[in-house]
């Protein structure tokens, strides 16, 4: 874990992925990020930040819809290339891997990159509309984008071990469970969120975590409800506003046992104006802004 007087340095990594879902939108769109000067805006946020490039995953990867897990071998290909890319840079103090785009079942790759550095106390923090808690099943084909905390948590032929105890896991926001089986996480759905409020919620997560815990902060778009954000992949009936989302990241940003984010399931094809990536933008500008400050 990073101490408060390290200096922090994020690392800005595109993740051009989208075999772990169903349809286009989302397999580069950390370009549209890179088109709006996320870095320069960054920057004048007080953030030092180095754009590192796109992770290098085979553009050959297999499409297909054959149970039980959709494109494989695919999902798993790219786990790798992104837990093999992010590594080094998990091991220097203060170093901050800010990954952007693809899908949710990149978690099950930057999971297994952060525990290969600091053990099996590490802690998710999964702001997601969804569980993405899906089990494969041998007569259903589904994502691995709604399986990823299944496969991130459960042993399992499909990815490599050690896994993470469910328990370390909290999600939060969640409107929809997609039929997820039952696992022993930590729950806030969005109806608690918004009775806490979203700053009291954040801080609830964040002190039922150990004090030496690294955690990887988990930002799916689809958090937010679909009018403040249509170009989210998959976005439920229900979500968060702008302000709230903005609420929760401030307080999670600003804890000094983050060691990764990540942004996913942004679909550019959704977003010719761009409008959606700017307001994403903004929400990393403003939270990133309050951990400088």
């Amino acid at each position: 874990m990073p101490e408060k007087n390290i200096e922090v340095i994020y690392h800005l990594i595109g993740v051009p992925l989208r075999t772990g879902s169903l349809y286009p939108g989302s397999e580069n769109d950390a370009q549209a990020y890179r088109d709006t000067h996320l870095l320069r805006r960054l920057e004048a946020a007080g953030c030092q930040i180095i754009d590192e490039g796109d992770v290098p995953i085979p553009n050959y990867l297999p499409h297909h819809s054959i149970p039980p897990i959709r494109n494989w071998p695919g999902p798993r290909i790219a786990w790798d290339c992104v837990s093999e890319f992010i590594a080094p840079y998990l091991q220097q103090p203060g170093h901050i891997p800010l990954l952007i785009g693809g899908d949710c079942s990149i978690v099950v790759g930057t999971t297994q990159a952060l525990m290969r550095v600091y053990g099996e106390g590490v802690h998710i923090l999964y702001l997601d509309g969804h569980i993405d808690g899906v089990a494969p099943q041998p007569e259903r084909c589904s994502s691995g984008a709604m399986m990823a905390l299944w496969l991130t948590t459960q042993a399992s032929p499909f990815c490599a071990s050690p896994t993470l105890k469910p328990s370390q896991v909290t999600v939060i926001g969640w409107s929809d469970d997609q039929g997820s089986v039952p696992m022993e996480i930590q729950s806030l759905p969005i109806a608690k969120v918004r009775r806490l409020g979203p700053s009291e919620a954040a801080r609830q997560a964040l002190q039922a975590i150990p004090a030496a815990a690294p955690i990887l902060l988990h930002f799916d778009i689809d958090i937010l409800n679909k009018q403040e954000m249509p170009a989210s992949y998959f976005p439920p009936t229900a979500g968060l506003s702008i302000a709230e989302a903005r609420e929760l990241l401030g307080i999670i940003l600003a804890d000094a046992r983050v060691r990764i984010i990540e942004v996913t399931e942004y679909a550019s094809l959704r977003d010719l104006d761009q409008s959606s990536v700017l307001r994403i933008g903004e929400l990393l500008e403003a939270g990133l802004k309050m951990k400088s400050s």
